[in-house]
């Protein structure tokens, strides 16, 4: 089967679904709720127009004869506060319990049995509580009821004669009635409520999703959508207003208004193809047409909503219609075709609910739009929750294809990173054979040379011969300590530097305070650094030893932070001698020393007092 075919195919399974869910909302608000015997109905009573409180009194007034249910007597005599007289005789079992049941009237009712209060359905003074979908059902023990004459007095109050009435009468026993009165509850009430909340629910789940993703604006579009048809919805079920009647009757239209405006507007961005200037147009039309309703007189105000306000709204429904249609044709993508069925069912219960509030229908008839709003959020949210996994489950593919990449380019970059690596073990081998050669013949190999030119005069002396011997082999351990793997680690390297100067403090005359702390170790301190370091605390102690005549000699770490967040090792050495540099240090020897401290990125500090000493710190950065 070619995919045009298939398409063909789903479009016939969703319109007959479509139709199969209209024939099954009709049935069920009209043909579902089971009638009540006939026996317990009252058909014949009388009216009269009175606004007493209390059946008392109304003998003496005229009645008019009516039968039930009675839709035009209020409109007929142009008033909204009525009595109505009925006589019955009991049945043959008064001793159950037995109720009062009012299926349907406009507003509200207080009810009195033989001159006994019964019961209402509320507030019967402005504002008065709405009942117009809510049926009142009030019970009474069967034993009040008397052989013959009863006389059933109901109590009709509403707000306009036009939509002021009262349905059928019943009266018989309490558990059948109020059976029947609990499924008309869950028919007409319970489950507008539980569509309502569905609504909700969906507006806030939706509303998450596009905080999630809000460049989807669509989804904030359908959130709109749904907040404001609940306050429509709420309208069906609502008994006591929180506000005056006419601000009421003025935000209800309005947000069935602008929630059809709010469709449009998700229809334009889910589609993907919409022009601005319409847009623009549209929200112009819908706001113009809520200018009138600034006009707040309750007669006004309900038949500019009905008459005029509703048919021009149905407008916007006949134009998204038409642009899920026309988006259909060029693009062919079937996620259009559930949306357009959610469109028709509003196009369907929408006028029918119109017809009813105009009175073209029956009173008694049932409202529908909330089965329109049951199709739409099933479809719409089924919709978008989809395009949202399906959104995700494109987002996870891409990711576990990055992820795939990702880990190949790993794989090469540690491949080629131990290829690095290997090279710049090569290259540091090389390089540190040549530091250790240059070392040696430098430093060693210059000192043996000198020694060598002394034998060579023959004025050499033998103590100054061990000396210079002692002074070369010691050069030459510091640079095989400097290749020690712990060299990193300054109180280590202090502790070998003190091993390798032994003689020199047991020769010398001053005493060694040793004050070495741990300290953390240095990010690539190689032996280059190791040697530098060596030689410049080397320096400062045997200036101490041979020129300062100090007693004292102390050799401390310390680990300090500087303004800049940086930590640094110290390193110090201080005496109490003289505090004077010798020539030597303070030319060749003291330039030496700085420079050293340049090659390992450290900072010198040499500070000499007179007759106190003189202190020499080197900062070596840790990081």
């Amino acid at each position: 089967m070619r995919p045009s075919q298939d398409l063909n195919h789903s479009i016939k399974i969703w319109f007959a679904l479509f139709f199969i869910y209209i024939i099954g909302a009709f049935y069920f608000s009209y043909l579902w709720l089971p009638k009540l015997p006939e026996q317990f109905r009252l058909t014949q009573g009388q009216v009269v127009l009175s606004p007493s409180a209390h059946p008392q009194g109304l003998d003496n007034l005229e009645k008019i004869p009516v039968s039930f249910p009675d839709w035009n007597t209020p409109k007929q005599f142009d008033t909204t506060n009525l009595w109505y007289l009925v006589t019955f005789n009991p049945g043959s079992n008064t001793s159950q319990k037995h109720a009062v049941y009012l299926p349907r009237l406009s507003q509200n009712a207080e009810v009195f049995l033989n001159g006994q209060w019964l019961g209402n359905g509320g507030s019967m003074k402005p504002r008065i509580t709405r009942n117009s979908n809510h049926n009142l059902i009030f019970n009474f023990d069967g034993r009040i009821l008397k052989d013959q004459q009863n006389v059933l007095a109901i109590h009709l109050v509403g707000e306009r004669p036009e939509k002021s009435y009262l349905g059928e009468v019943f009266i018989g026993p309490e558990q059948l009635l109020r059976n029947h009165a609990a499924i008309s509850k869950h028919l007409y009430i319970d489950l507008v409520m539980v569509i309502t909340l569905c609504l909700l629910f969906t507006s806030i789940f939706i509303s998450i999703l596009w905080l999630l993703r809000q460049s989807d604006t669509y989804y904030l579009w359908y959130a709109v959508f749904s907040l404001l048809w609940v306050f429509h919805d709420y309208n069906h079920f609502i008994r006591n207003l929180p506000i005056p009647v006419v601000l009421w009757e003025t935000l209800s239209p309005l947000a069935f208004g602008f929630a059809m405006l709010s469709i449009i507007l998700f229809i334009h961005r889910f589609e993907g193809h919409y022009s601005v200037n319409y847009e623009r147009v549209l929200i112009a039309y819908v706001s113009i047409l809520a200018l009138p309703f600034l006009n707040q007189e309750l007669d006004w105000v309900i038949f500019y909503a009905y008459s005029i306000w509703s048919p021009a709204i149905a407008i916007l429904g006949l134009y998204a219609l038409y642009f899920i249609y026309d988006s259909y044709q060029r693009t062919k993508q079937d996620r259009l075709v559930p949306i357009f069925i959610g469109g028709c069912s509003i196009m369907v219960f929408g006028p029918h609910d119109l017809l009813l509030a105009l009175q073209i229908i029956p009173k008694q008839s049932p409202f529908m739009i909330h089965f329109a709003s049951l199709l739409v959020i099933i479809i719409i949210a089924t919709t978008l929750i989809t395009r949202f996994v399906q959104s995700m489950n494109v987002v996870e593919h891409y990711n576990r294809q990055l992820q795939e990449e990702v880990h190949c380019n790993n794989t090469d970059m540690e491949y080629s990173y131990r290829q690095v690596q290997k090279l710049m073990r090569k290259y540091t081998v090389a390089e540190e054979r040549q530091r250790i050669m240059r070392d040696i013949h430098d430093g060693i190999g210059g000192q043996l040379v000198a020694i060598l030119a002394s034998l060579d005069s023959g004025q050499v002396k033998q103590k100054q011969l061990k000396t210079d011997i002692k002074s070369a082999l010691q050069d030459l351990r510091l640079v095989i300590d400097s290749l020690d793997e712990e060299s990193d680690d300054l109180p280590t390297l202090l502790g070998m530097l003190r091993m390798r100067l032994s003689d020199q403090f047991a020769n010398a005359k001053l005493k060694l305070h040793w004050k070495v702390e741990d300290l953390p170790r240095i990010d690539n301190f190689g032996p280059a650094k190791v040697l530098n370091t060596m030689r410049i605390i080397q320096e400062a102690i045997t200036n101490a030893i041979k020129h300062s005549g100090a007693e004292n000699l102390t050799i401390s770490t310390e680990l300090v932070t500087h303004d800049n967040g940086l930590n640094y090792a110290c390193i110090i050495v201080r005496d109490d001698g003289c505090g004077n540099l010798p020539m030597d240090v303070k030319g060749r020897g003291l330039l030496n020393m700085h420079k050293r401290a340049d090659l390992i990125d450290g900072a010198l500090q040499i500070e000499a007092l007179e007759n106190v000493g003189l202190s020499v710190r080197l900062e070596i950065p840790v990081g």
